[in-house]
């Protein structure tokens, strides 16, 4: 049970630096006006495998969906709350206070607690039927004109799948089938990856995203066929990482038991940064020196947070919401 609760932080902590990573290049990017497409390839794996993991632990909770649906939409509520108040009032660059429309990384947390009560749907229901189901509710909602980015439902429904793949993974064997077929899965990557490297305009950031539906594009049809085809490299580069990542206790375990903290922490952060424009003039170290910066800081924050005696209460609820997600 260690080794595998080590797994699961590890693929968390993998997970983290990446998505800081993603977010750092993204606004630094746009700061120093360079292209950082070529790292749209690690959008391949970071969402699906996140909400992966949190299907996983739904499935290994002794608590009930709505009981961690509350938790972490608490979670949610009150960060967005914070968030809100502090671009709107300190940084001075939002004039929308919407709640329901989440702020930079809290998506996130919004789509866990509507993926947790997702469950009473189809828990009693075999992983054939509801995977199929899952996969063709999130084609098809691209097409719903209503299903947006209010209430982060397009993402939800985008991923509804990868929940539905962790939280029966251990019903179908899962990993024994990636590692029957991890060679195939190697070479798959491999050729994905060197067409990504030579097409990196084909997909833009605003697919990979899931954020939008499909009358956000021009052509609908293609947007369509595009988003089945991440559904296949999603799949592929997913399965990837779980093949990859150890399963005994690395610096990455320490980082992932702490990745919601450094989640809600780091988007503020980077934020902060591009407002005030505080870099270097040199595009490729300081946008290096951000990302150290943001990290270490998001790691102190994290530290400071647990260890603070007044926070217990707020840290073990955060705590058992990163386990289940």
């Amino acid at each position: 049970m260690k080794k595998r609760i080590f797994y699961y932080d590890n693929i968390k902590g993998l997970l983290t630096i990446c998505v800081l990573l993603m977010h750092t290049l993204s606004l630094s990017a746009k700061y120093y006006n360079y292209d950082n497409s070529i790292f749209k390839i690690i959008s391949f794996f970071i969402m699906p495998v996140f909400i992966f993991v949190m299907g996983f632990f739904a499935y290994k909770s002794k608590r009930t969906p709505l009981k961690r649906c509350k938790k972490m939409f608490l979670i949610y509520l009150i960060s967005q709350i914070i968030i809100t108040i502090y671009y709107a009032y300190i940084l001075k660059i939002i004039n929308n206070y919407n709640l329901f429309i989440p702020r930079f990384t809290l998506w996130y947390l919004l789509s866990g607690s509507i993926l947790y009560l997702s469950e009473y749907l189809f828990r009693k229901y075999p992983f054939k039927k509801v995977f199929i189901i899952s996969l063709i509710i999130s084609l098809i909602s691209g097409f719903i004109p209503f299903i947006t980015n209010f209430l982060s439902m397009t993402r939800t429904l985008c991923l509804l799948p990868f929940f539905v793949m962790g939280y029966y993974q251990e019903q179908i064997n899962l990993f024994d089938f990636i590692k029957k077929y991890q060679k195939i899965i190697y070479l798959l990557v491999f050729i994905i990856t060197i067409w990504f490297l030579f097409n990196q305009g084909y997909f833009s950031y605003k697919d990979t995203y899931l954020k939008y539906n499909y009358y956000a594009y021009s052509n609908i049809l293609t947007c369509f066929k595009k988003r089945c085809l991440l559904y296949i490299i999603f799949l592929i580069f997913s399965a990837f990482i779980l093949l990859i990542v150890p399963k005994k206790k690395t610096l990455l375990s320490t980082i992932g038991n702490k990745s919601l903290p450094i989640y809600l922490i780091h988007g503020v952060m980077l934020k902060t940064i591009f407002h005030y424009g505080l870099y270097i003039d040199n595009k490729i170290i300081g946008t290096i020196l951000n990302y150290i910066l943001v990290f270490i800081i998001s790691i102190i924050i994290s530290i400071i947070f647990v260890s603070y005696k007044k926070f217990n209460k707020i840290n073990y609820v955060m705590e058992k919401c990163d386990e289940n997600g």
